[in-house]
């Protein structure tokens, strides 16, 4: 089952971040058109989840839904910046290296889950083959 959601995860990914390079590239004085257009479609889509479940929002879900919406908001401005800046090849390597070592580093530290010997030695091996492949 977790298979399924990893591999829609992992096409759904590539096509988003093939979007952000097309803006970078074909736009670069809108980003922050194409950003505020990404969010409000994703705001819109988080409403019609919102009624379709009927669930009420508690303060904490409220808190941390904006929390999360402003540091995607900052990334995306700082990444379009940086894919106007850096060829994509470059890019997003790096940057799926970097978030590979901060998903590792935050559920180490905050939900305690500690990586196995093969697991670490794997994210080293991943993150030296991400920045040869960009290199």
């Amino acid at each position: 089952m977790w298979l399924k959601y990893i591999i829609i995860s992992f096409f759904l990914s590539g096509i988003s971040d093939t979007t952000w390079k097309m803006a970078g590239e074909v736009a670069p004085s809108s980003v922050n058109s194409y950003l505020f257009i990404f969010h409000i479609f994703a705001l819109l889509s988080a409403m019609v989840a919102f009624f379709i479940t009927k669930r009420r929002i508690k303060k904490d879900e409220l808190f941390l839904g904006m929390v999360i919406g402003f540091s995607l908001i900052a990334g995306g401005i700082f990444s379009l910046k940086a894919i106007i800046l850096l060829p994509g090849i470059v890019f997003f390597p790096i940057s799926s290296c970097a978030s590979l070592l901060l998903v590792t580093m935050f559920a180490s530290m905050i939900w305690k889950e500690k990586p196995t010997i093969r697991q670490a030695i794997g994210l080293i091996i991943a993150c030296i083959s991400i920045i040869l492949i960009a290199i």
